[in-house]
């Protein structure tokens, strides 16, 4: 059984996880191991900080656990456009033994006008989400893209895809 490390204890990010290394190499077990880590970005990232912080996360777990099979750290982060408007985008990193770090991103979704403005004062995106929808904890469960999608992509599911072609590219590495 293989060995992985996620940067995160977060409940939706250990399923993105284990979802993704099921379907990427059906044949094999995985052990997923949630450990906390540090970004050394801000709580609520921004532009490249985002991927940035991903990358921290990734190496503070192999530091961790260098006898890991496999590493995969996720950041989510928010993005202003010319119109001061604000999306989210999530990077997916993993890597392993090789050394090869495999990097994707999540799709944008643009963020309402309410939650953008919470965000300016200085409030992560989560509690700002539960705020404008009277949630709790939304992003340990649905997300704020389940919120806007009314249920029809999760959080899971939103982070999902992009994992999947993250492994999928340390699976082939020698293509790249």
């Amino acid at each position: 059984m293989k060995t992985v490390i996620v940067a995160s204890e977060n409940p939706v990010k250990v399923a993105v996880a284990e979802k993704t290394f099921a379907a990427v190499f059906p044949e094999e077990e995985f052990a997923i191991i949630a450990m906390k880590s540090q970004s050394g970005v801000g709580e609520q990232p921004f532009g490249e900080d985002t991927l940035i912080g991903a990358l921290n996360r990734l190496k503070f777990i192999q530091k961790a656990h260098p006898e890991a099979d496999y590493w995969m750290s996720q950041e989510g982060g928010l993005y202003e456009d010319e119109d001061k408007n604000f999306y989210n985008r999530a990077w997916m990193v993993v890597t392993d033994q090789s050394g090869f770090v495999a990097k994707s991103s999540t799709s944008l979704f643009y963020i309402p006008a309410k939650i953008a403005e919470s965000v300016r004062t200085g409030t992560e995106m989560g509690p700002a989400s539960d705020t404008f929808f009277s949630s709790v904890n939304i992003k340990q469960g649905i997300g704020t893209v389940g919120k806007l999608t009314d249920g029809l992509i999760s959080r899971e599911e939103y982070y999902l895809q992009a994992s999947i072609i993250a492994l999928s590219q340390l699976k082939h590495k020698d293509w790249y």
